[in-house]
């Protein structure tokens, strides 16, 4: 009897370290995503002091707008080159490939949401930097979590408490205090077309806010990373295919020359700058939202402005005023009440329906993929024929490691980390849990078995995975 006590109060110390983790690493994630989208603004500003943007003299608006649709073409192009190297790097090329051609189900978002993160909310965000300046493109843009949170909970019904809701207010007017100052000086500085600013500001706040509440639906079924990826694909399409092309009809301006005259050591050299920063950043801004909600992952990231302000007084020498220490209590405080939320609040991020049907299981023999299924569509159908039974998670690894042909510990982390992600958007239930005797991934981890939930088989045919 003792023995079993002892046994079910490790089980239960396991399975609460394990939970927390999940939810810690997702507000790690959304961290980084602030810490490296603050950087993003030294190069970002940088490029415009270079060749051959220095020596343009803007005398009409469609010229300003051209140089800064290439300067965003080139950034996405750096972001993407990046992002391939990443992909590479954890051995996940063939997942994007899987993953891109599902196309009327899955990719689709990314290609939407590339509309509105890249030619929406990252040339907005130029325009603001050079209509007026870095400070207020850094706290306009700041608005966006609230968009992105009222989307989730409009869109996924996603949980945001009042204490969440406060503090990511809490964040804004910590970065309205920070910037203020900075701002009303950027704005007489501008010149008679500081309306663009303005407007780029206002596109970057609402394009990153509805961009990540998109992407949200394409996460709940796909790798981060991968889609990621998917999305500045798309984005560099745009530009390449559609934009810069149109830019050149509409305002009749020189676009290659501008181009080929960007080609040059230093302008190259912080356009690469940019895309570093802005490519991992996205990778953590992505992973975050899986495991902590858009809303909280946007709020968390939100925190960049006091990066940004670090960052550029360090390399650009813009120096903070007594205001920053005030603004920065604030946004810390307003992290501190989104990041000290009861991890059994964050556990699950949405408000599941009480009764749904169940996706059939599938009559076709799931093995005949032959690894053409992404992975974690794979997943999911391997629960949707389990049924009410479930799925053991080392059953679920046995499965994909034969599928797929992959081995060792670097896929079994990261076959857990995809079920965590399922199980914190809501998509599988657990049913019960048991102690890793070292068998399957290591002594003492928590093993858990899953069923799918009603909202997993609602995205399963939405997707076109049942």
């Amino acid at each position: 009897m003792d023995r079993q006590l002892r046994k079910t109060s490790t089980m239960d110390a396991a399975r609460a370290l394990h939970r927390i983790r999940s939810v810690k690493w997702g507000y790690i994630w959304a961290l980084w995503c602030a810490v490296l989208w603050g950087a993003w603004y030294v190069p970002g500003t940088a490029v415009w002091s270079e060749a051959p943007y220095k020596s343009m003299n803007f005398e009409t608006t469609g010229e300003f707008l051209l140089a800064a649709a290439v300067i965003t073409a080139f950034n996405a192009a750096g972001v993407l080159l990046f992002l391939f190297v990443w992909l590479t790097a954890l051995e996940k090329l063939g997942e994007y490939w899987r993953t891109l051609r599902r196309v009327a189900t899955i990719s689709k978002w990314y290609f939407l949401a590339a509309v509105f993160g890249g030619p929406c909310a990252l040339f907005g965000s130029y325009l603001a930097i050079g209509f007026v300046g870095p400070i207020f493109a850094a706290v306009a843009a700041l608005l966006y979590p609230i968009v992105g949170a009222t989307l989730a909970r409009l869109w996924y019904n996603e949980k945001i408490t009042p204490r969440a809701a406060i503090g990511i207010l809490v964040i804004v007017a910590g970065g309205v205090v920070i910037f203020a100052p900075g701002i009303f000086a950027e704005s007489a500085r501008a010149g008679g077309k500081v309306w663009i600013g303005y407007i780029g500001g206002a596109m970057a706040a609402a394009g990153w806010g509805v961009e990540g509440a998109i992407a949200g639906r394409a996460l709940d079924v796909s790798d981060p990373d991968v889609g990621i990826t998917i999305r500045f694909t798309a984005e560099v399409l745009y530009w390449i295919f559609l934009i810069l092309p149109a830019a050149a009809l509409v305002f009749d301006v020189p676009v290659m020359p501008v181009i080929e005259a960007t080609f040059n050591f230093w302008a190259v050299t912080w356009l690469l700058l940019a895309g570093l920063s802005f490519a991992f950043c996205y990778v953590a801004w992505y992973k975050s939202f899986p495991l902590i909600g858009v809303g909280r992952g946007q709020a968390v990231g939100a925190l960049y402005g006091v990066f940004a302000v670090i960052f550029l007084a360090i390399f650009a020498f813009h120096f903070p005023d007594w205001n920053f220490l005030v603004g920065l209590a604030f946004t810390v405080a307003g992290g501190f009440l989104v990041i000290t939320e009861d991890s059994k609040v964050v556990e699950v991020v949405r408000q599941l329906p009480a009764k749904a049907m169940l996706a059939p299981a599938r009559s076709d023999n799931i093995s005949s993929t032959s690894g053409q299924l992404h992975m974690k569509g794979y997943v999911l159908r391997l629960l949707a024929d389990a049924a009410e039974r479930g799925l053991w998670d080392h059953e679920i690894m046995h499965a994909v490691f034969d599928e797929y042909g992959r081995a060792g510990d670097y896929w079994k982390g990261d076959i857990r980390a995809t079920l965590t992600d399922l199980y914190s958007g809501g998509l599988v239930e657990e049913l019960e849990d048991d102690l890793d005797d070292g068998t399957y991934f290591a002594k003492g981890k928590i093993l858990m078995k899953f069923k799918l939930s009603p909202l997993g088989a609602e995205r399963m045919a939405e997707t076109g995975l049942a």
